[in-house]
């Protein structure tokens, strides 16, 4: 469950501020919650997931992007969240965000 596709609105951002947003979402969501020494909580908490079932597993998934994008890029905020699942029963979660209402 480490890729991640991010879909990003770029309605509202210039073109910078669009590729910026979207590289700091992209390392975020690939980042393993627990390796970043200065900040622990940076990332995706992947490991809290396995074992549920997978209806369940989808929805805590869904719960920690949500939340963790909250947290560190306030730019945007998770529109949607769906998923992929590939032949080897690997989530491959689509994230769609948009512009954060201020």
């Amino acid at each position: 469950m480490e890729d991640y596709i991010v879909d990003l609105d770029g309605n509202g951002f210039s073109p910078d501020e669009f590729a910026d947003i979207k590289k700091c979402l992209e390392t975020l969501l690939s980042v393993r919650a627990g390796s970043q020494p200065l900040d622990r909580e940076f990332g995706i908490d992947v490991d809290h997931v396995l074992g549920y079932p997978l209806n369940i597993a989808r929805n805590m998934l869904a719960l920690e992007i949500i939340e963790k994008v909250r947290i560190y890029e306030t730019r945007v905020e998770a529109d949607n969240v769906w998923y992929e699942e590939n032949a080897d029963g690997k989530l491959i979660p689509h994230v769609h965000f948009v512009k954060a209402e201020v």
